[in-house]
């Protein structure tokens, strides 16, 4: 009898794997419940005026109500709002049916991307009543992410230095000699963000050498070195906030896999992605080769782009 092959697994990789895979499902779910908010309103408008092609076809609608019952669905009854905070109704039911296409797309999980478009209008036994602002919800956030501002910080990830940037903490004595931090003789710490070249970016330094420069040493240290932190992260999480945007608000897929270059040890592909900026194989493994060495020890190498 033949028994099938032993198999071994990575926990910590399966669970990384899950954990991606659903931060992945939770961005394309918000990316749709915004989608259907402007679909919400664009079917209103429709209705309203007889589905007129004309973009400036009048109709009396502001704001619309949405409904979240008792199983934390989303649904409407038709019910909308002109300017003038007069109440009027959809009672068409293949309009309305049309309308619940969009509405069952948002819940109480995604909450989070509706609820901000909308006014709280109160409670009605298991059900909660919101007032979703037509006009707001009408502009899709592609405008956002394709903004002047935008637009002027992707061109200043561009123009920065090669990443990552990382920070180094320093701590002198009187004399200048360094010593450790915490160090009853320290009287002063620098802070110094260089980046992948080890080009200095930036220095931050702190007096503290006695009451006339601080009367709270730990405290001033520990805020600078949040803010030395701070600048040393802002490129890689800058460019992960941009693509995120371009993710959510333009459809972008931010986890796309793009070809970097090559392993220098073993050769090979090696990709980053918008959300990803570490070069690494499709598979994800961090490990390529290894070298025995003397004594029967084993060196495990990393993936390194070659340069």
């Amino acid at each position: 009898m033949t028994h099938p092959a032993p198999y071994t697994f990575d926990p910590s990789n399966l669970t990384q794997a899950v954990d991606e895979a659903r931060d992945r499902v939770h961005r394309a779910e918000a990316r749709m419940a915004r989608v259907a908010c402007a679909l919400i309103a664009a079917s209103v408008r429709d209705i309203l005026t007889d589905y007129d092609p004309d973009p400036a076809a009048p109709f009396d609608a502001a704001t619309f109500r949405l409904t979240v019952n008792q199983h934390q669905r989303v649904i409407t009854d038709g019910t909308y709002w002109t300017a003038s905070g007069e109440e009027r109704r959809i009672t068409d039911h293949l309009d309305l049916f049309g309308l619940a296409e969009w509405t069952t797309e948002l819940d109480h999980y995604n909450r989070a991307v509706w609820e901000p478009l909308c006014q709280y209008e109160g409670k009605e036994g298991d059900s909660t009543h919101y007032r979703l602002d037509l006009a707001q919800a009408a502009v899709l956030p592609a405008e956002i992410q394709n903004s002047a501002r935008v637009a002027e910080i992707r061109d200043r990830l561009a123009a920065s230095t090669r990443g990552p940037w990382s920070s180094e903490e320093f701590v002198y004595n009187r004399n200048g000699g360094l010593v450790s931090a915490g160090d009853p003789d320290a009287v002063h710490t620098d802070f110094v963000v260089t980046d992948a070249d080890d080009i200095r970016v930036a220095e931050i330094a702190v007096n503290h050498d006695g009451p006339e420069d601080t009367e709270t040493p730990e405290e001033d240290i520990a805020a600078t070195r949040a803010n030395a932190d701070l600048i040393a992260r802002a490129p890689e999480d800058l460019a992960f906030l941009v693509a995120y945007l371009a993710h959510v608000c333009g459809g972008e897929d931010a986890e796309a896999a793009h070809l970097r270059g090559y392993c220098g040890h073993c050769g090979t592909a090696l990709y980053t992605s918008a959300l990803e900026q570490t070069p690494a194989p499709l598979d994800s493994a961090t490990e390529c080769l290894s070298r025995r060495l003397p004594g029967g020890r084993t060196l495990q190498l990393q993936h390194v782009l070659r340069t």
